[in-house]
Formats: structure tokens, sequence, C-alpha cells
């Protein structure tokens, strides 16, 4: 089906604004995990690796809210209310000289909430390998689910900023046993499609050009499956 239904109507919308909810801004410096936590947060996920190519151990973690808070929804004049625990995204580069941390990204957007009981957490996993910061979710429902996907985005560090170089798309369709994997090189503007089903291994493999005019960012692609990098299909 159309992108699983243009990704669950782009995850029901997720771009949300708080009634009295604020998220708090994380200190600029500190010495370990444990200073970056504001109170009333809790540590969801974190890893560890080199991002600017200086032989230091950096560090990115996820935190989430410790209680559930009700949110508003004010997108394409659709309003509705959602109960989920915030999340933020962390970046922080490890100073050698002092042997701190310095923040150098927050997202208070970009790592998807678990805001609809009938489908599982959209946050699978971070990761840092060879420089690259990859983060990667899928959407599939609990019960009675026709489709999953996977969506995976890599970042790397440069002209200081994280920049959205690639991503994958991965998808099955359980009831016509298709399947379609795409995979985005944003540096070349190029797109390798497969298409095939659960049974075979063969695919039907296409390439094209996409037109991109300026790369994303972590700051500029504000939340995942609302970027429609092509007519119809979002990342």
């Amino acid at each position: 089906m159309r992108q699983l239904i243009t990704t669950i109507f782009l995850l029901t919308l997720n771009f949300v604004c708080g009634q009295e909810f604020t998220y708090p801004s994380i200190i600029n410096q500190g010495k370990d995990i444990d200073s970056f936590i504001p109170n009333g947060w809790t540590l969801l996920d974190s890893t560890r690796g080199d991002l600017n190519n200086d032989n230091q151990n950096d560090l990115v973690l996820i935190i989430q809210y410790k209680d559930s808070v009700t949110l508003i929804n004010n997108e394409f004049d659709y309003k509705d209310t959602v109960l989920t625990q915030p999340r933020i995204l962390i970046i922080l580069f490890q100073n050698k000289e002092t042997n701190q941390y310095q923040l150098l990204e927050q997202s208070n957007s970009f790592i998807l909430n678990h805001d609809n009981p009938e489908m599982e957490d959209p946050y699978q996993d971070i990761s840092i390998s060879n420089g690259f910061l990859k983060i990667d979710f899928q959407i599939s429902m609990n019960m009675d689910g026709w489709g999953m996907s996977n969506n995976s985005y890599k970042f790397r560090y440069q002209d200081n900023q994280f920049v959205l170089i690639g991503a994958d798309y991965n998808s099955v369709n359980q009831c016509s046993r298709e399947t379609e994997d795409r995979s985005y090189d944003f540096l070349t503007q190029k797109v390798k499609v497969a298409k095939g089903t659960i049974e075979s291994k063969k695919k039907e493999i296409e390439w094209w050009t996409i037109d991109i005019k300026e790369l994303k960012t972590i700051k500029t692609f504000k939340q995942p499956f609302t970027w429609e990098v092509e007519k119809g299909f979002y990342l």
C-alpha cells in the first residue's frame, strides 16, 4: 500500500506543541552522562564513538521524560491530543584537554515519541561507525498489521553541523508479500530502488536521480517521515 498509508499519516501528524510542558535547555558542558540528564528525565539510549575525527570518544544520548504528558496537535488544521513521554536527542563532543563533554546538538523533535498504543515504539537504535551517526526507526502495528517499514538515517559532522548524507527505507507488505527497498545517497543525489517479494531473492533494481537543492541537517530536518523527498514519498 502507498508507503504504509504515508507512514501512518505521518505518524498521526506528530508535530505537536504542548500546553504546559516545555522542553529543558541542556547544559553546555559536563563530565558524564548524568550531567546532561535534567530532573524529571531518564536515559533511554546512548552510544559512543568518534564523530569529528579527533580520536575522542564522543557521546550521543536519547533521554525521555519520566511522566506522560498531554500534547496538542495543530498540524494542517487537524487538532487532537496525544499522551506521550517526550524525548530529546543530545550530541556531545569529548574535549581531550578538559576531559569534559561539550554540547553540540539538541533536538526535541527528531526522536519519535511512542504516542500510539496500536503501534510498536517507532524508535529502534542509534549507533556510531566510521564517523557516521546512524538513527533507526520502525513503523509496525501491534495487531492486524498489514505492513512494516524500517527507516535509517545517516548523519556526518561537517561544516559545524550534522548533515544527512544518506537514508534507507525497507518495507514489506504482509498481504501481498511484496518488498521495497530504497537507498538514498544525498551527496551524489542518487537513489537505488529494489522491488521483490518475501519468497524470492530476485529483485528488480532501478536507479534514478533526485533533485536535492540543499542537504538536510538535524536542525532543518525536524522529524522523520515529514520530508517529501520524492513526489508522494516521505522520509
